[in-house]
């Protein structure tokens, strides 16, 4: 389930095991992708990282096909 990622992906992140922790909150991401918090968990451990590239670009699907 995506809850028991999210509490090993931040349970990463306090440990400092920040690459660990991206790939955790990505797992979560793919099965709860409208989670807005789960991408900003994520890009924080990017930042720990300072990983400026990395999951930069998000799929959008568009609200209107027109």
């Amino acid at each position: 389930m995506a809850s028991d990622l999210v509490t090993k992906a931040n349970e990463a992140f306090i440990d400092d095991h920040f690459e660990l922790a991206v790939d955790l909150y990505s797992q979560a991401i793919a099965i709860t992708p409208n989670n807005a918090d789960l991408f900003a968990d994520r890009a924080q451990a990017n930042i720990k990282l300072r990983n400026f590239t990395g999951n930069l670009f998000v799929n959008m699907i568009p609200l209107h096909s027109w």
